[in-house]
Formats: structure tokens, C-alpha cells, sequence
């Protein structure tokens, strides 16, 4: 299987990338992207593939994807065949992956989340609960620009940083 790298644009010179996509299943090719990716799975099911981990992924998914992590996404094969009652609903949000460079991760208040930052290289899913706990966050983000995205996105961490699961 041919790896694509992804060019990841940001637009309006934004620092994050939100994505909302609902389509008939999933779509992207195996590839990898210099930025950090959070995915979340609001509807769907199949199987993900992320390095060398292949797992069943299904709705209420939250994945942290490192930089240049290999993955992709791919909906079961029950979504090939339905005449579209079947659909697959994610949220992906991108950020650089010198989002916190140097010195910012230096301070403590931000230590977890440079952690979290470093635990994500192999990809990390989140548990069901955790996800429940950020998963309004994280719709919210979506919904707004700016300074306010940005600080959503640093509490989101900061929760997912906190997690022992």
C-alpha cells in the first residue's frame, strides 16, 4: 500500500485546522501529515490503522495522532454496499507540531501536554469516558475562531493530558 504525505493548509493563516466531514464512509488514503491530529468518531464503524496498530474503530472514537504518524481510516465494508443509510460523521482537528516548541513546554503549567504531545507519537485512543467527558469541547471548537479555538483546544488537551487511561 502506496503512503501519501498530506500537506496540511491552514487557512486564513489560522494556527488550527478544523474539519467536519459526514460522507458516505471514509476516504483518505493511508498517509501522514507533519501536524498532530485529533479525530473524533461522532458516527461510524470499521477499522482504523495507525503505525503498526490495527484496531475496530466505531462512533464516540477519540484518537491523538502524533506528527508524520502513518494512519488512515477505513469504514466497514457494509458502508460499500448501502444504498446510503449508512454514513461515517468525524471531526478532525490539525494543529503544527510546534504548536508549544521549546520554551512554552518548558513551564509547568504546560508539562502534561508537551507529555501528552510525546505519549501521541505511537497515537493514543481515549477512552470512553474521557471522550464523553471533552467531546462537547471539541464540537465547540468547530464552532469558533480565533484566540477562543485556540483556548478550547488547550483545555481539550489539558483534560486529555490529565487521563491515566
Amino acid at each position: 500500500m502506496k503512503m501519501m504525505h498530506e500537506q496540511v493548509d491552514f487557512p486564513g493563516r489560522s494556527t488550527v485546522k478544523v474539519k467536519w466531514r459526514e460522507m458516505p464512509y471514509f476516504t483518505f488514503p493511508w498517509h501522514f501529515h507533519n501536524e498532530i491530529e485529533l479525530l473524533y468518531v461522532m458516527e461510524g464503524f470499521g477499522t482504523s490503522f495507525v503505525a503498526d496498530d490495527i484496531q475496530k474503530f466505531q462512533a464516540g472514537d477519540l484518537v491523538l495522532l502524533g506528527s508524520n504518524l502513518p494512519h488512515f481510516w477505513r469504514s466497514d465494508e457494509s458502508y460499500l454496499d448501502n444504498k446510503g443509510t449508512l454514513k461515517v460523521k468525524y471531526l478532525v482537528i490539525q494543529f503544527p507540531n510546534d504548536f508549544f516548541k521549546d520554551q512554552i513546554l518548558n513551564y509547568p503549567e504546560f508539562r502534561l501536554i508537551g507529555e501528552l504531545f510525546d505519549r501521541s507519537s505511537r497515537g493514543i485512543r481515549f477512552s470512553p469516558e474521557i471522550t464523553q467527558n471533552v467531546s462537547k469541547k471539541i464540537i465547540k471548537i468547530n464552532k469558533t475562531k480565533g484566540l477562543k479555538r485556540i483556548l478550547l483546544l488547550l483545555e481539550t488537551l489539558q483534560i486529555l493530558a490529565q487521563t491515566d487511561e
